[in-house]
């Protein structure tokens, strides 16, 4: 009868071992797997360019304009740049060969500020119908987004597309957008509605930002 627990018992000690090798085996799988999904949706953004406003709508150039001013944007209807041809991925980071040292260096003043929770400038978008092109602000928009934010300060240019901007679109402007006032401090680095209000040690200026030459685009 020993024997028989014995040998059972050797049997369950194998069957531990062989369940524990299969545990860390899919753990390690499984890692790898993650790992490899992400560079392979790194490579896709960047390989995949950022649509130019011209490419998508060729008559915006000639289009009227019509300042709306300062609003919060909801960061999923900023789709592309003015810039022809594009100069960012669809991240909107620059495209890979552009990111040097001077780019390196705005990138983690921004990202810091962003991890901060610090006032940032608001960024500049020309409006098409729904959809929003960066002017300037590429960066802060790819910062906006790693961070999980959901709406952005901007100052916002509509075009007047035929076809395009819809009836009554154009009537908006940025007296008749709830919270408006909020948006419009913003601007002048005071509070936003879209974060936390923190003190005025929190705040940073574009210059601040982004050093004595350049910008973030």
């Amino acid at each position: 009868m020993s024997s028989i627990l014995d040998v059972a018992r050797r049997i369950a000690g194998r069957l531990t071992f062989l369940l524990l090798v299969v545990a860390v085996f899919t753990r390690a799988r499984d890692a790898w797997l993650r790992r490899s999904r992400a560079a392979g949706r790194q490579r896709r953004s960047e390989r995949a360019v950022l649509p130019s406003l011209s490419d998508v709508h060729p008559g915006a150039g000639a289009a009227p304009r019509r300042r709306v001013g300062l609003r919060a944007v909801d960061l999923e209807r900023i789709v592309g740049t003015v810039r022809n041809p594009t100069q960012n991925t669809a991240d909107f980071l620059p495209l890979p060969h552009l990111r040097g040292q001077n780019w390196q260096a705005r990138w983690l003043r921004i990202t810091g500020a962003v991890d901060r929770l610090a006032m940032l400038p608001p960024i500049e978008l020309v409006q098409a119908g729904d959809d929003y092109y960066v002017v300037d602000g590429h960066n802060r928009v790819a910062a906006a987004r790693r961070a999980g934010a959901v709406e952005i300060d901007a100052d916002v240019t509509q075009l007047l597309l035929p076809g395009i901007t819809q009836p009554g679109q154009a009537t908006l402007d940025a007296s008749s957008l709830v919270g408006a006032d909020e948006v419009r401090q913003a601007g002048q680095g005071r509070m936003s509605r879209t974060v936390e209000q923190r003190s005025a040690t929190d705040d940073l200026s574009r210059q601040d930002l982004l050093g004595a030459r350049g910008d973030d685009e």
